[in-house]
């Protein structure tokens, strides 16, 4: 029983091991390194190499929370404190929240200078590419 126990822990952690920033096809961006995506995500910079990012996309829930821990090695309480400062002092808008994968692909699609993240791979002919795959 105790094997079977560690088994489904072990295939849970498995289904929720990849992070996925992706941007449009369209878009100049390509490949981007951790640092570049925490960076625009914490709003220290606004671009990517030498693409100015337009709009920066962000989840909710579990994904959201995983996504700032890999990438900022930050709490969602670290994270939400830190933009609360920022919006405080007026020097910075956060990202723009969206509900799903499928909203996440088309805001991605119909603007190629905005970045965003997915926990599943997306399909290979959704409009989008990876800039960073992230495997926790």
């Amino acid at each position: 029983m105790r094997s079977f126990s560690l088994c489904l822990l072990l295939m849970t952690t498995q289904a929720f091991a990849d992070i996925y920033v992706v941007v449009s096809e369209k878009s100049p961006m390509s490949h981007f390194e951790i640092e570049e995506v925490a960076d625009v995500y914490l709003g220290r910079k606004k671009t990517l190499g030498s693409t100015y990012v337009d709009q920066v996309l962000d989840r909710t829930g579990e994904d959201r929370k995983r996504f700032f821990s890999a990438v900022t090695n930050m709490t969602e309480s670290q994270v939400n404190a830190y933009w609360a400062k920022l919006k405080f002092s007026g020097s910075m808008r956060a990202p723009d929240k969206v509900s799903s994968d499928q909203g996440m692909l088309e805001k991605i699609i119909e603007n190629p200078q905005a970045i965003g993240y997915m926990t599943k791979e997306p399909p290979a002919s959704s409009g989008v590419r990876v800039g960073l795959h992230i495997h926790e």
